[in-house]
């Protein structure tokens, strides 16, 4: 087996006090990259998207990017911090920032982008960052990750503005109705460790009967939503088999399948990254 995680945090702001929040008989130092990248590695992760929140985090994830062949990386700003982000930058400071490391051949993405009216009513400056962070993604001709959060109708509005972008929806729910609207663009579907959640009806329906495989990207959103049989545990890129495993059984197909056809999204999405 040669998965890709298309979605996975090896480091980010505050990622050593979520590690010490859910730590339960592992030391931190079993949660290093370096110990994570071998663990996916073993498992059979070939390949892993390291997706950027942050500003703050971009030179920590080029020296990843540069210390591991098979990990590639993106740049972003995340909702929850566009606030921060809008208040402590001007646009060309942000900018200037974005150009220096898109330019650069294992930056292959922008994201993880968005809206997320859950945590934050600061909606007017998510907006802005978000069709900010869109317009460089035409730029530099970058796929997005897309992160949404009940604001489904101006997240739609704003890629609509936008149809040049193309990317991927991280973390799909399954919604039947936003699935026929991204179904309508070229926009890949992100799908994660909730996908085996026993009660998650919603997201299996969708995968099962309405997804096509050849739209769904592997991904584990890792250190966060580990899929069963860790659910509950600190997540990390190696356990993005068991997504892989559950859309298999799903869809009665056979793990060799979702490999291939996954495996081909991500390359023909993220078009920088090399096999």
């Amino acid at each position: 087996m040669a998965f890709v995680d298309s979605h996975c945090h090896l480091v980010f702001s505050g990622f050593e006090g979520f590690l010490k929040s859910r730590l339960t008989g592992n030391s931190p130092e079993y949660y290093s990259v370096d110990l994570l990248v071998n663990r996916a590695s073993q498992a059979g992760v070939k390949h892993m998207l390291n997706i950027g929140t942050h500003l703050s985090d971009v030179e920590g994830y080029t020296a990843i990017s540069e210390k591991f062949p098979n990990v590639f990386r993106s740049i972003g700003i995340h909702p929850e911090y566009a606030k921060e982000h809008y208040e402590k930058f001007s646009f060309s400071e942000m900018q200037e920032i974005f150009r220096k490391y898109c330019s650069l051949g294992k930056t292959i993405a922008i994201g993880e982008i968005g809206l997320d009216y859950y945590v934050s009513d600061a909606r007017e400056e998510q907006k802005k960052i978000f069709s900010f962070q869109l317009e460089l993604a035409e730029e530099f001709n970058l796929p997005v990750s897309i992160h949404t959060r009940e604001a489904w109708q101006d997240t739609t509005e704003i890629l609509e503005a936008h149809p040049n972008v193309t990317g991927v929806i991280h973390c799909f729910s399954g919604e039947k109705a936003f699935v026929e609207r991204v179904l309508k663009t070229s926009y890949y579907f992100g799908i994660g460790g909730t996908l085996t959640f026993k009660k998650n009806i919603i997201l299996q329906e969708a995968v099962r009967d309405f997804l096509p495989i050849n739209r769904i990207l592997l991904e584990t959103d890792a250190p966060f939503l580990a899929p069963v049989p860790f659910r509950g545990r600190i997540n990390e890129p190696a356990f993005v088999v068991h997504v892989a495993s559950k859309i298999s059984e799903l869809k009665n197909i056979s793990i060799d399948q979702v490999e291939k056809y996954t495996n081909e999204n991500f390359f023909n999405l993220l078009k920088k990254a090399r096999r």
